[in-house]
């Protein structure tokens, strides 16, 4: 009996396969290595068969440095198991219909320029438009090819930068989707009863980032205690020796403890500038017209109140005076008024960064996941 009731089991759909083409180095200190292990464990988390291709970093584990839930693959790449993978991919093309394999995805222009004009169905994430005329023509390739099947954007400031360049761009293939937080690292602000005023800034120390502002500040509210989680030795060594006493370079930590040690503090600082660099930055190019800065949505994960520049991009995840005080950037005097409103004020942190809160379930890497696989096949 048991024999013949197993013959009427259903068998188990299979789960669709979805390869992440990433550029970012593994594990690496960079926040595109970040978003890229989070929105991995998302999308496992939804079951899909994910496979991540990346360039291995440090020998630390994965997993436990970014804190990953979700059971996924790594395929570590040199440049010759890339030219191979690919040189696979096009060759398979022939043995197996291109749309019945897996979605490919990712910030890796070249490859996905070829895999969208083979057929595989393909979607691209860019968090910046293209930098160079390769890059460009690729990137065009893409929306023009027969698997391409949407393009995932960080803000709605790319979004219409990218429709300027590319007409021909259908806006129902389009998702802003800005970065996100974990939604079990959500916890409910409250207020420290104790010591002094805390303010962090968590991030990279490039130019326009405000670093060189939150010294300026710190000398200003010798009240308040700054730290400063990131940077380089060379450059917290520079900044050292001219930093007031009230502040403390942490340097880099791996991102599970950040997250931890968030939640430790009174205030979250995103002092941008009006021109603000990358590792990778042109000099024609600021990243405060498009970004969607990590620290945001950890800040108010972690239920902190934020003060963070008023720029147009940063107004699609803020509300001033009500979820976040946000002086003009570059703008010392303005930044220590806000801080010390602050730090007097415990029922005003308590307000922003609950406010902050109540609309944080949208920016989330389990929604975004969601959001990115509805518009992949939704567009098949």
């Amino acid at each position: 009996m048991a024999a013949a009731a197993d013959r009427h089991v259903k068998p188990a759909a299979p789960r669709r396969r979805f390869v992440y083409v990433s550029a970012s180095t593994l594990p690496s200190q960079e926040a595109n290595a970040v978003h890229v292990a989070q929105q991995c464990d998302a999308l496992a988390g939804l079951g899909l068969d994910l496979r991540l291709r990346a360039t291995r970093g440090s020998r630390e584990d994965l997993r436990e440095l970014y804190g990953l839930r979700h059971a996924f693959a790594i395929d570590y790449e040199t440049p010759l198991t890339h030219r191979l993978w690919l040189a696979q991919r096009r060759l398979a093309r022939f043995v197996t219909r291109p749309e019945d394999g897996p979605l490919y995805y990712g910030r890796r222009l070249p490859p996905l320029a070829r895999l969208a004009a083979w057929g595989y169905p393909t979607a691209v994430e860019l968090h910046h438009p293209p930098r160079t005329a390769k890059q460009e023509a690729a990137l065009r390739r893409i929306v023009g090819a027969p698997g391409f099947r949407g393009l995932v954007v960080v803000s709605a400031q790319l979004c219409e930068a990218l429709r300027a360049h590319l007409p021909q761009l259908d806006a129902a293939r389009v998702l802003v989707a800005h970065d996100g937080v974990r939604a079990d690292r959500i916890r409910a602000p409250s207020v420290r009863g104790d010591g002094m005023v805390r303010a962090v800034y968590c991030g990279s120390f490039h130019a326009g980032k405000g670093v060189e502002l939150i010294l300026q500040v710190a000398a200003a509210l010798p009240a308040v205690r700054f730290d400063l989680i990131g940077g380089l030795p060379a450059q917290i060594a520079a900044l050292q020796a001219r930093a007031p006493a009230n502040v403390h370079f942490l340097g880099h930590l791996p991102h599970e403890e950040t997250q931890r040690r968030l939640r430790e503090y009174d205030i979250g600082l995103a002092p941008y500038g009006r021109i603000v660099r990358g590792a990778r930055t042109p000099e024609h190019e600021s990243l405060s017209a498009w970004m969607s800065p990590l620290k945001l949505f950890e800040y108010m994960g972690a239920g902190l109140p934020i003060v963070a520049s008023d720029l147009p991009v940063l107004r699609e995840i803020l509300q001033a005076g009500t979820t976040a005080l946000m002086p003009p950037p570059d703008d010392p005097a303005a930044y220590v008024a806000a801080i010390r409103a602050l730090a007097a004020d415990p029922a005003l942190r308590l307000g922003l960064a609950r406010a902050a809160q109540d609309s944080l379930r949208h920016f989330t890497w389990e929604n975004r996941a969601v959001r990115i696989l509805d518009l992949l096949q939704g567009a098949r």
